[in-house]
């Protein structure tokens, strides 16, 4: 796989490519500081996926992704942030950018949403998909009062495990606060996502919004 990272940060360029190169060794890693570099650059490496810094001087992530899509449709763009607001995730999907990802998640988020995008498949973590989804309720619905709905047949525990989810938490913090071992937090996370026809976290937290769970 040929990955481009595109940011004007040497030590979050750097430290992208260790990780990279520490996952597979196989993979070939390269680097633009800026967004003109990489539109530059994208016709030679022809990177089956970009890692592209949101906030970056002379030509910032989101006009770059913009160019490159139209330059090289079909590319593969992950966006990198700091700052997850509700209208930038949005400018982000609608521009064909298929990966959002803020720069707090782990290693694990990263390589998920890589292997994510290289596929066509869209990725929103958990937060920036909640984002959106917070975004979505402030419409004038706001006035008829909704009331919560159960998807059906959930367990008191699968709900703890849903709300949980639903707020973020990572899968070390839910296995300590609910006490469980691993194998059952699979094991509920499979029939929630069963119960509630979806397929991923992500998912599942647009789900929860749209039923007013949460």
């Amino acid at each position: 796989m040929r990955i481009l990272i595109v940011d004007d940060h040497v030590l979050i360029r750097k430290g992208f490519k260790s990780l990279l190169n520490s996952y597979n060794p196989g993979w070939e890693v390269y680097e633009a500081i800026n967004g003109i570099q990489a539109i530059i650059k994208a016709p030679k490496i022809r990177p089956d996926v970009v890692l592209m810094d949101f906030s970056m001087p002379k030509l910032d992530g989101l006009k770059t992704a913009r160019q490159m899509i139209k330059d090289y449709p079909g590319i593969k763009i992950i966006m990198i942030s700091g700052f997850l607001a509700s209208e930038n995730i949005q400018q982000m999907l609608d521009s064909g950018i298929l990966g959002i990802v803020p720069k707090s998640a782990g290693t694990d988020e990263l390589l998920e949403a890589i292997f994510h995008v290289v596929k066509g498949k869209q990725h929103l973590t958990v937060e920036s998909s909640m984002n959106l989804e917070m975004e979505t309720k402030k419409t004038p619905r706001r006035k008829t009062k909704k009331q919560k709905r159960k998807p059906s047949l959930l367990t008191p525990r699968e709900m703890e495990v849903l709300q949980l989810l639903v707020k973020g938490l990572r899968a070390e913090i839910i296995l300590q606060q609910l006490a469980i071992s691993q194998r059952t937090l699979n094991s509920h996370k499979a029939s929630i996502f069963k119960k509630c026809n979806v397929h991923s976290t992500v998912e599942l937290v647009r789900y929860a919004y749209k039923n007013s769970i949460v």
